[in-house]
């Protein structure tokens, strides 16, 4: 059994996972604010091994896309000092954003998935409010 360390947002979980049984998607719910045409980070999605090398780059999958925005997954990297054993970790991630529209207001939704290399799977269900944007100050 190989022991993985699973960093997701801001969760950091130490699990091992059998060939033998396969855990249930997990889901998870959020919402975000945010002003029309100002990305704002959804998540990070990244794995390593216990001994603190990288595993290989989770699968990000859009299931429902926003209609008032846009959402973007780039690659990037993590580093933390938050695991345990592993001070100083630098792996490499999927960084998920959502960007509303320029004059969008209201609200959006979006969902997706990220599939570990590890067969783990977790759902993303996300409520975004965009707010009005802030009155610009006039410089002169």
């Amino acid at each position: 059994m190989c022991k993985i360390i699973v960093i997701a947002a801001t969760l950091v979980t130490c699990f091992s996972l059998s060939a033998e049984s396969q855990t249930a998607p997990s889901a998870n719910y959020s919402s975000f604010e945010t002003e029309p045409g100002k990305p704002v980070q959804l998540g990070y999605y990244a794995q390593a091994h216990n001994d603190c090398s990288p595993s290989k780059l989770p699968i990000v999958r859009i299931i429902e896309p926003p209609l008032s925005g846009t959402l973007t997954v780039r690659p990037g990297e993590l580093k933390t000092d938050r695991v345990a054993n592993c001070p100083g970790l630098r792996v490499p991630a999927q960084i998920v954003l959502y960007q509303a529209r320029d004059k969008a207001t209201g609200s959006d939704h979006v969902m997706y998935g990220v599939t570990y290399p590890d067969g783990e799977i977790a759902l993303y269900d996300i409520a975004v409010h965009i707010k009005e944007p802030s009155p610009r100050e006039n410089k002169l």
